[in-house]
């Protein structure tokens, strides 16, 4: 037996083994050596199951549409769904109302009750652990914000976050959670109490004030609300922290892909481990009674390692995810595909039903996961996991890699004559001579981390930062010419038809470089926008909500809405059809490529499946290694 589905949560069951939940909506346990024994059924309402917990024979879920499940711990038997849509207090919804997706984590147990924010994310459902009855409908004690955590590891005082940097402190005993501390600008993931020093570490997503967005790490709490301090080792989101058994060390990580090992003999947060090398970002990670760590990377590998961070062994989980889709400068219906193991080469053809996809190569490079490509002549270049730049021809023949150790890298451009690429990564960015691979420029933005970069028609390049900042440069100056704080983290960003797109946490945005934003779409979108495609008076944007929004050019108007999707989008490219009509191609997690006509009214929401495509899952291949602590 074997994981087929993605695993997003993990923990340590005593007597039982792991407990782990799957993007489609079941739990699974595993032994200690990571094989598989038993799961539970598959259902129709499946969902990614993202809160997890374990109490008294139970394992208690709860999906990203707001569903509370219970399976019995011993069989993994389904026993109860309770219904996000229905399961409410109709007297406090709005007109029209409708559960909204959300990754939440938090579900707290305490004297035989279950408190859990449920699809509306005002209220909170508290139920009774041993029957699963409702008992009480009540306004969420996070206001608006679903409960990101809970913890009830203190004898006394109770823990909880939410998806907006609030911390509170408090007991379930009467739902009074009186002390408030302000961490974090977005989620605090991780809620955790240290009884060695009698204290709470917490996560950070963003960081705050004039570190938002810039740096982030973990924060300690005194049970009085005092904040007691942080260490800042991040540049992206911290996903856990939890402790050795003897809470002599702490582990903390998340999609910067390092494992920090804290030495926890006294209050100083001093990092005495880096363990990186991981073959995806950290999502998860649970302690087993003896020290051993098992880590969740966002691929789904499962990898356990010895209580000092050295490897013992991985899952070896198969795995696929469609990251970039660009289509060839030679031909349009050439489409380069970066993919957890490589590239893979696809073609537009044109059939009976309409354009079809055929995978034409599938290559394996070797590296960490490819996250973009650029078309250049007769092939690409492409960024991995592994801090790697490689240029490659049609058939998949490597011209030239280069090895960028300096930081993790996000995104790659080429210029307009396809001399040039450049790279932007959490060191700044560089350029780099497309034909050789050698060093032509590198560029800082005021010493902050580069996520997104582009060439504009006329070859200026334009760098983003992880706090929003847009710095446009002319060939040969490493000073910029125009600056723009558009305030938003970016995820990916291109030039077209004369305008500037960013895409990222506020939508998608039009700018019109040496002026400012000119356009915005964002409507519905309940998280992240990811990435997005304009064409002929449509934009289309998807987002981490595992959603997929279609809008006018012209007047934003929202025409068309996808948000049950099989799991993430992350490639979203328009092709066309022998009319020239376009069809939205859009490449996901579990490799799948799904084409869709747009040609359905706006009443019936535009999109009308076509076909889907999955490329081959394989294992990742990686290696770790630790490195000498950076912080601390």
């Amino acid at each position: 037996m074997e994981l087929t589905d993605r695993v997003i949560r993990i923990l340590h069951v005593q007597g039982t083994g792991l407990v782990v939940s799957d993007s489609f909506g079941r739990v699974h346990v595993l032994d200690e050596e990571l094989r598989l024994l038993r799961s539970s059924p598959r259902v129709r309402q499946g969902r990614p199951l993202y809160g997890l917990t374990v109490a008294d024979g139970w394992v208690i879920g709860k999906d990203r549409m707001g569903a509370v499940w219970r399976w019995s711990l011993e069989t993994l038997d389904l026993v109860n769904r309770l219904d996000p849509a229905t399961v409410c207090d109709p007297s406090t919804l709005i007109e029209g109302e409708e559960p909204s997706p959300v990754s939440s984590r938090g579900i707290g147990v305490w004297e035989g009750r279950v408190f859990v924010t449920s699809g509306y994310h005002h209220q909170m459902l508290v139920l009774d652990l041993a029957t699963f009855d409702v008992l009480e409908i009540r306004p969420n004690i996070c206001g608006t914000s679903p409960m990101e955590w809970a913890s009830t590891e203190h004898p006394a005082l109770h823990a909880i976050s939410d998806k907006k940097g609030n911390l509170r402190f408090g007991s379930f005993s009467d739902l009074e959670f009186p002390v408030h501390v302000k961490l974090d600008d977005g989620n605090i993931h991780r809620v955790r109490y240290d009884a060695r020093h009698d204290r709470f570490w917490c996560t950070q997503d963003f960081g705050e004030g004039e570190t938002a967005d810039i740096a982030n790490g973990v924060v300690t709490v005194r049970p009085d609300g005092t904040k007691e301090s942080e260490l800042l080792f991040a540049r992206d989101d911290v996903e856990f922290v939890a402790f050795s058994p003897d809470f002599t060390r702490a582990y903390s990580g998340g999609f910067d892909g390092e494992l920090h090992v804290f030495d926890n003999t006294d209050r100083e947060l001093r990092v005495e481990r880096v363990v990186t090398g991981f073959s995806h970002q950290l999502s998860d990670i649970t302690v087993s009674p003896d020290g051993d760590l098992y880590v969740l990377c966002q691929d789904g590998e499962i990898v356990r390692l010895a209580p000092d961070g050295s490897f013992v062994q991985g899952l070896g989980f198969r795995r696929q995810a469609v990251w970039d889709i660009q289509p060839s400068d030679e031909d349009p219906s050439v489409l380069y595909c970066a993919t957890d193991s490589g590239v893979a080469v696809a073609e537009v053809r044109q059939v009976a039903g309409g354009p079809t996809l055929h995978v034409l190569e599938d290559h394996e490079t070797g590296h960490g996961f490819t996250r973009r490509v650029a078309p250049v002549d007769g092939g690409w270049i492409g960024i991995s996991r592994d801090r790697r730049v490689f240029r490659a021809r049609r058939g998949g023949e490597v011209l030239w890699s280069r090895h960028l150790p300096e930081a993790l890298l996000h995104t790659v451009a080429a210029s307009p004559d396809r001399a040039r690429a450049l790279v932007a990564s959490n060191a700044g960015a560089v350029e780099l001579d497309t034909t050789t691979g050698e060093t032509l420029a590198s560029l800082r933005v005021d010493g902050l981390p580069v996520w997104a970069c582009a060439y504009l028609p006329d070859g200026n390049r334009v760098l983003t930062t992880r706090n929003g900042v847009v710095a446009a440069f002319e060939p040969g100056h490493d000073e910029p010419t125009w600056r723009l704080d558009q305030g938003e983290y970016p995820k990916r960003m291109w030039a077209q038809d004369g305008f500037l797109y960013i895409v990222g946490d506020g939508g998608l945005k039009e700018i019109a470089v040496g002026h400012g934003v000119t356009r915005l779409w964002k409507d519905l979108l309940s998280n992240t926008a990811e990435n997005a495609a304009v064409a002929d008076g449509l934009v289309c944007v998807s987002s981490y909500g595992m959603q997929v929004a279609a809008y006018t050019y012209e007047n934003d108007e929202l025409v068309g809405f996808m948000e049950d999707l099989p799991d993430y989008p992350k490639a979203l490219t328009f092709v066309r059809d022998d009319n020239g009509r376009p069809h939205l191609l859009l490449g996901c997690r579990t490799g799948l490529l799904s084409l869709y006509r747009l040609d359905k009214s706006p009443e019936e929401g535009t999109f009308a499946k076509l076909e889907d495509h999955w490329l081959p899952r394989r294992p990742a291949r990686y290696t770790l290694r630790s490195l000498p602590s950076a912080a601390g």
